[in-house]
């Protein structure tokens, strides 16, 4: 899982996870006093990023990629090159949800570049814990690599702990596919006293149920139960409807692979299908519902499970997004 929310100093918006790092645009701070009415390009390039942003939040992604270029393009014209990197990141982000890689690693790096020449350090490692993620989702095992030892030895010293525990919580993704176990832990538990102390609860709740991942790889399922308990706890506190469903399939599988209580893992899977389903997020409810299928199996439900296999036929037979039910 990966912490992706929204981390500029530009427009609040909010929080997302999974595998996004949305930028929000500021637009200015309130005064006693009525401020002046803003040009009309500059009111026209802001209203643009808005309009991006809420494309973004509710992931209507062709939408947001156009109002994202826009934007970019209408703060490249008032020469207000913070606010430009800022939609370029975003337009990446956009791009990359449509499966296009290579535009998208293309506007990171351009975002990156600018972000470096303005003096932008904590924006600069957005793009860059962006990069890893776009590097790591591309299987790009040179490439990956190649950038965390280039960034590693000076996330050290990052100033803003919940940027440090965003690339200690990539870095802990990435040592646990390399087998280094122990290593990958002590990434996880850092980046969680990190966004702790940061008062960052969407990072420690991502965080949190990395943990729960982690042991269910390690096969030690008490512990990935306790801990997805807590990322559920979690998000249901940030009211995170990705992650309330993301923590009810990992319960719900952790139950059924440990033989442990199969009713309620039972009920756990329907659940987080049924909120996969409404999410529209296709690969996540055929995942469940396989799931699902087994534990009606172990239950001795051989009819019930007949009826979800007949639902993976006909899922696997649709294009397109998932119809809500």
């Amino acid at each position: 899982m990966r912490n992706n929310r929204p981390n500029c100093d530009l427009l609040a918006a909010t929080a997302q996870i999974f595998s996004r790092i949305l930028l929000p645009f500021l637009l200015g701070c309130s005064t006693a006093q009525t401020p002046p009415p803003a040009p009309v390009a500059v009111s026209r390039a802001e209203l643009t990023a808005e309009q991006a942003a809420k494309l973004s939040e509710s992931q209507n992604w062709p939408a947001a990629a156009q109002e994202w270029k826009l934007a970019a393009e209408r703060f490249g014209l008032l020469n207000d090159q913070a606010r430009e990197a800022v939609a370029l990141h975003n337009l990446a982000q956009a791009q990359r949800e449509l499966g296009h890689a290579v535009p998208a690693r293309r506007l990171l790096e351009e975002a990156a570049s600018l972000n470096k020449k303005l003096g932008r350090t904590n924006e600069w490692w957005r793009n860059q814990i962006a990069l890893l993620q776009l590097e790591a989702l591309s299987a790009d095992a040179a490439a990956l690599r190649a950038r965390f030892e280039k960034l590693a030895p000076v996330a050290e010293h990052l100033a803003d702990r919940s940027v440090r525990g965003m690339f200690l919580n990539e870095l802990g993704l990435w040592r646990q596919t390399q087998g280094d176990f122990t290593n990958a832990a002590a990434c996880f538990l850092e980046a969680g006293r990190l966004f702790a102390r940061s008062a960052d609860p969407a990072g420690h709740a991502t965080v949190t149920a990395n943990l729960a991942r982690f042991f269910e790889a390690r096969n030690n399922l008490e512990e990935a139960l306790k801990f997805w308990r807590l990322a559920l706890g979690e998000f249901e506190r940030l009211a995170d409807p990705h992650g309330i469903a993301c923590a009810l399939a990992g319960q719900g599988r952790s139950q059924l692979a440990a033989q442990k209580d199969l009713p309620a893992a039972e009920e756990l899977l329907r659940r987080a299908a049924r909120n996969y389903r409404l999410l529209q997020c296709a690969s996540e409810t055929r995942t469940t519902l396989e799931l699902l299928g087994n534990c009606l199996v172990a239950e001795g439900k051989n009819g019930e499970a007949l009826s979800v296999q007949a639902e993976l036929r006909d899922l696997a037979g649709r294009s397109g997004p998932l119809p809500a039910q």
